[in-house]
């Protein structure tokens, strides 16, 4: 289960389901999942973020970002969307790098308009895989997902929006996603930012405020936290020792992973693996959710859809 294995029928490379869910333990998938909150309100952890999401909250977890869902005090329904992978990146005319910085808690305050936007998307998709008896059923579909995906990828990429609500200027953007396929594409090289400003042509004092300045934190901060996420996959799917693992990470000494694992997830990495790692059986124990027809979304999303 740790990857999830995620199986898309009749060559759809999308899913779509709606469940009340009691606990669905740390997992990823390799896929791009649309989670949005029909009713009630649910815990959902993204990352390191623990999160409340309300009624008619959206989120977006990327390819492969470890996350949960925790039932809160409220009963809950939620909508889910899971797109094939390979779809997204075969229509992305850049792909080096993608990081989807969406959801309702981070800041729909700040950009009601883009998130009711997205929300439109969502019920035109929903729509488009409830309508079965279309002769055009499965173009339909694709054309629907395709501009929900432009559309995602356009206003909540975090490479060119960051945290904010501004998008930046191509140049900028071009430059950072230099800097983003080095911390992402080998765990065991330790990219340093003067080779990096080197590369970029800028100066390395420009370019450590730069990213400070667009995503709140230091080239450091964002290149641990990278590694660590990498960490959590590897306590929860293998038993792998915890000082391989801090090397496979790019960590020169397991006292650095401990360090800035605690930092991240509020545990060190031993104490993380106690606590959410299990065999299949024991995984898919913790697994509860009840499945409801598609259909049941249409009561809650009928107000975002266009006349």
């Amino acid at each position: 289960m740790r990857p999830e294995k995620i199986e898309f029928l009749n060559k759809m490379p999308v899913r779509a389901f709606v469940r009340s869910v009691e606990r669905y333990p740390y997992h990823w998938h390799d896929t791009l999942e649309i989670v949005q909150v029909l009713k009630g309100t649910v815990n959902i952890s993204l990352g390191n973020d623990d999160l409340l999401l309300h009624e008619n909250d959206i989120a977006v977890i990327n390819i492969g970002e470890i996350h949960r869902i925790i039932k809160s005090e409220q009963d809950n329904k939620i909508l889910f969307i899971q797109i094939d992978s390979s779809f997204y990146r075969n229509i992305l005319t850049d792909n080096r790098y993608l990081f989807i910085y969406c959801c309702s808690a981070y800041h729909e305050a700040e950009a009601p308009e883009k998130y009711d936007k997205l929300k439109e998307q969502v019920v035109q998709l929903v729509w488009a895989l409830n309508e079965q008896s279309r002769t055009d059923y499965n173009k339909n579909i694709e054309n629907t997902l395709i501009t929900t995906l432009a559309y995602i990828t356009d206003n909540f990429d975090f490479l060119r929006w960051g945290p904010g609500t501004v998008a930046f200027d191509e140049k900028h953007v071009e430059r950072l996603k230099q800097i983003a396929e080095h911390i992402n594409n080998d765990h065991n090289v330790n990219p340093g930012l003067k080779d990096l400003a080197v590369e970029v042509d800028v100066s390395l004092h420009h370019l450590s405020h730069d990213i400070k300045n667009k995503f709140g934190y230091t080239f450091q901060e964002l290149l641990y936290y990278s590694r660590i996420e990498h960490a959590a996959k590897l306590l929860l799917s293998t038993g792998e020792r915890i000082v391989d693992i801090a090397m496979e990470c790019g960590f020169s000494d397991p006292k650095y992973l401990i360090k800035h694992f605690k930092q991240n997830f509020q545990y060190t990495p031993s104490e993380f693996r106690k606590m959410h790692r299990a065999n299949d059986k024991n995984l898919a124990s913790q697994v509860q959710y009840h499945d409801y027809s598609l259909s049941e979304a249409n009561k809650y999303l009928k107000a975002y859809k266009k006349l």
